[in-house]
């Protein structure tokens, strides 16, 4: 077997596609079609999924689309002319977060949507498409919401401009990750302190002491025949003794029958 790196041996196009995505800022009047978009949606819909509930979806305006969501965008911001943004590209796509009702909190299936919105953008771009991702404070606007036909557990989490990518034109460059910067170990290291080594021993005696006594309450205990006996008499003594209420207070009631008689 080869000591060479795993990069020089496989081909490795999801790591290559994610290294080469840039953000346009500007692009070209081309655009793919609705089936290449559906494509690509299927695709990007397989992020993880908590329950699978599939709390999203994409709304694609083209054409007029675009003129209506420049109204809905300057009344949101209280201007008298409608914002000329939504036209810097032939296609616009809104990604909305559409809650369900489950036990996933609504955070999870908000970061489900961003994530379709995330590989989307990556397979654009790899399609051969310009992609930017557009957001702004007026994507929870009322009109703007109005304008997209949100429901009342939607929310719009913002919008991918996508055009062809221009030929003389240079995508927006950013800074080399610096990872090391962002990843870290538990505090501690790989090595578990001494004291939580004996902690987690002592737990798990304790849990097991505790399971050994409750199952030693379960055990059924042998009948004690004489204590059953004498609380079989006592509840035969009470019996009895309501019963001779019960008689007395009939006797009074015949005898004050017989005195109203008379």
């Amino acid at each position: 077997m080869s000591d060479a790196a795993p990069d020089a041996e496989l081909a490795r196009p999801a790591l290559e596609a994610v290294r080469a995505r840039r953000s346009w800022s500007k692009v070209t009047d081309a655009a793919p079609t609705h089936a290449e978009l559906v494509t690509l949606v299927s695709a990007a819909g397989r992020v993880a999924d908590h329950s699978s509930l599939r709390p999203w979806r994409i709304i694609e305006l083209r054409g007029d689309d675009r003129r209506v969501l420049g109204a809905a965008i300057a009344k949101a911001e209280g201007d008298a002319k409608p914002s000329t943004k939504p036209l810097r590209a032939p296609l616009v796509i809104a990604v909305v977060a559409s809650y369900r009702h489950s036990k996933v909190p609504r955070w999870e299936q908000e970061a489900v949507a961003s994530g379709v919105a995330h590989v989307l953008s990556l397979l654009l771009d790899e399609a051969g498409w310009g992609v930017f991702w557009r957001t702004g404070s007026y994507t929870r606007s009322k009109a703007v919401a109005k304008a997209h036909g949100l429901g009342k557990d939607e929310e719009l989490l913002g919008w991918l401009y996508v055009g062809g990518k221009p030929e003389r034109s240079r995508p927006s460059r950013r800074k080399a990750v610096d990872a090391h910067s962002h990843v870290s170990r538990m505090p501690g290291g790989a090595a578990l302190p001494d004291e939580l080594v004996h902690w987690r021993k002592d737990s798990a005696k304790a849990a097991a002491k505790k399971k050994k006594a409750k199952k030693g309450k379960k055990a059924k205990k042998p009948t004690d025949w004489v204590a059953k006996a004498e609380k079989a008499e006592r509840k035969a003594q009470k019996a009895e003794r309501k019963a001779q209420k019960a008689a007395q207070r009939a006797e009074k009631t015949r005898a004050r029958a017989a005195t109203t008689v008379e």
